[in-house]
This record gives structure tokens, C-alpha cells and sequence, in this order.
């Protein structure tokens, strides 16, 4: 179960097909949202988190399946033309929904540890002073509190039996004082960092949206994969080079103008850009941009953007 908070709600259970998802994110987007839409289904959950009208991660997990970017949006997609489930919308200052993305995506400073066994104030004059971004949560098996930062500063506190965010850490310290109570911490980008990254400027949602809608209508048969690779082969020179270009769009987006060389480059080892046509040759050239792509800069979400690019492959070549 995902934890993000619960606060400010702008729409709760709105049945998932009576919606167009990519224009609720559009219009979201459109009028400086910031807070996350939740999509919920049997064993499924997928969050979209804006800041500022900015889309800045989206995640979804269907068992022990986790997406991220445009592979989460195409699963959300898929999900929802599936079986329908429902849409859930909360309301955030655009700081806490800076936090949410550190409860979703962001990197564990602590995890799992037990209170008793760390100084929390010793560690909470750490986080101060290293400029924390991100939330510091407390729990048991039946409770959860958590703590969001700004710059090292407390800016809030939540806790599973509360309506809103609240301004008194005393829930939060009850919570770290139960018995065997356990503690994250977890840490993302500055604001300004995060809303560089906007994946609803990277990726064509009508398109996706389609091209969930197309996989729900084809015909489920043993010719299926023949007739996809057929359609593949018919695509035109034009929109090869679109598809091309888009790839180099999203590796610039993360490794700069070496990114838009790492795919030309691995394109030409691969065999020239009609390998995106072939699932084989194509992978060929997914691992070929990857090593490159951490040769170029170790320290970039290179999982991210190879997950990025797999999306905006499968969804290009299947319309």
C-alpha cells in the first residue's frame, strides 16, 4: 500500500472509465496542479505526481511489477481500458508534493531501521544541517507517522488516523515511541531540480492512450505477433525518423547533447534506426545506449530513461 497523504482531496472514487485519463493530466497540468492522481484496482496502484502544473514522476505496481515514466502511464493506460478501477485526486502546496515524490521515488537514507537503536535527535540535527528534502516516517505494523522537510526544516506532519497535514509533531512522536517502531527516511531533488523533468512534455499522450486502446481491440490469436511485425514493416520512413528523433529528445533530456550522439551512436552499431522494428535488434540497441549512457554520466536515472525509451518504442510502432 502506498502511503502518500490523504489530504485536500479533489475527487475520491470516480470510476476510471467514465474518464479520459489524458485529458484529466492535461487539464491538471494546464491549470498548475500540484498534489497526485491515484489510479487503484485489485492489486494495483499507480500515482502521478505534479508540481506546479508539472509532471514530474509517474509510478505504478501491480504485484511485484514496478514501472516508472512512460511505461507507468501505458500500464495505468492498459489498466484502465482493462478492468476500469478507480481515480482518486489530492490537493498538495507544491513543497509537499515535492515530499510525496521522496515517499515514491526517492532514495532511503534509512530503511527499516529501528528507533530504539538510533539517536533521532542526533540524526534529526543531521538532516537539518545536510538540507534535507523529503519526509522522515515512524511505524508499526498498525500505525504510521511521518515528518515532511523543506531545506532541513520541518514544514509538516501526518500521521493514518489524520484528515489533513497538520502542524504538531506530537502524533509523530507517539508513533516513533511504540514498541518496535521502525523508521525511513527518504530524500529527493530540491524543487527546482525535479521540475526540470516534465513527462508530460516528453511523451504523446494521445498516442499512448491509442495505442492501449488498439491492443485492447486486436485480435487475441496465434497470427497476432506475425500481423504486428507486418504492421511494423509498413510503417513509413517518416515516422521512423519521428520515433528517432524522439529517442534523442529523451536522452538528451538526461545526458544533455551527448545524449542525442549515445543514440545516433548506438543506432549505427546496432544497424541503422530500421532495427527499432525487430524486438531482437531493437534490445541490441537498448543495451548498446545503456552502456554508453553510464559511460557518459554514472550519476544519471539511466534506468529511467532506458524505461522512457522501451515505452516510447512499443508505443510508436504500435499504431
Amino acid at each position: 500500500m502506498r502511503l502518500l497523504p490523504k489530504a485536500n482531496p479533489l475527487y475520491e472514487k470516480i470510476p476510471a472509465l467514465k474518464v479520459v485519463l489524458p485529458e484529466v493530466l492535461n487539464k491538471l497540468a494546464k491549470g498548475g496542479f500540484s498534489g497526485y492522481l491515484r489510479h487503484t484496482d485489485t492489486d494495483f496502484e499507480a500515482d502521478c505526481i505534479f508540481v506546479k502544473g508539472v509532471l514530474i514522476c509517474a509510478s505504478a505496481c501491480e504485484g511485484e511489477k514496478e514501472r516508472t515514466g512512460f511505461e507507468a502511464l501505458a500500464l495505468i493506460f492498459d489498466k484502465i481500458l482493462t478492468s476500469g478501477g478507480e481515480i482518486d485526486i489530492y490537493r498538495m502546496t507544491a513543497d509537499l508534493a515535492v515530499c510525496a515524490h521522496a515517499l515514491l521515488l526517492g532514495g532511503k537514507l534509512l530503511n527499516g531501521s529501528e528507533v530504539r537503536q538510533i539517536d533521532i535527535k542526533e540524526t534529526l540535527t543531521q538532516l537539518r544541517n545536510q538540507g534535507l528534502n523529503g519526509v522522515v516516517r515512524f511505524y508499526t505494523a498498525q500505525r504510521s507517522a511521518m515528518i515532511f522537510y523543506k531545506d532541513g526544516q520541518p514544514i509538516g506532519y501526518y500521521h493514518d488516523e489524520a484528515k489533513a497535514v497538520e502542524a504538531s509533531p506530537e502524533e509523530s512522536r507517539k508513533v516513533a515511541a511504540l514498541p518496535g517502531a521502525l523508521v525511513d527516511i527518504c530524500s529527493t531533488k530540491p524543487m527546482e531540480e525535479l521540475t526540470r523533468y516534465d513527462l508530460l512534455k516528453m511523451v504523446n499522450l494521445d498516442k499512448l492512450w491509442e495505442a492501449a486502446q488498439a491492443r485492447q481491440t486486436a485480435p487475441a490469436s496465434e497470427d497476432a505477433p506475425l500481423e504486428r511485425k507486418g504492421a511494423k514493416a509498413g510503417l513509413d520512413e517518416e515516422r521512423l525518423q519521428a520515433l528517432v528523433e524522439d529517442l534523442k529528445e529523451i536522452a538528451a533530456a538526461y545526458l544533455s547533447k551527448e545524449g542525442r550522439m549515445a543514440v545516433e551512436k548506438g543506432l549505427q552499431q546496432a544497424g541503422g534506426s530500421r532495427v527499432l522494428f525487430e524486438d531482437e535488434k531493437s534490445g541490441i540497441f537498448i543495451d548498446l545506449l545503456e552502456s554508453e549512457a553510464r559511460r557518459i554520466d554514472g550519476n544519471a536515472r539511466i534506468d529511467e530513461m532506458i524505461d522512457l525509451m522501451k515505452s516510447e518504442i512499443a508505443g510508436r510502432l504500435a499504431v
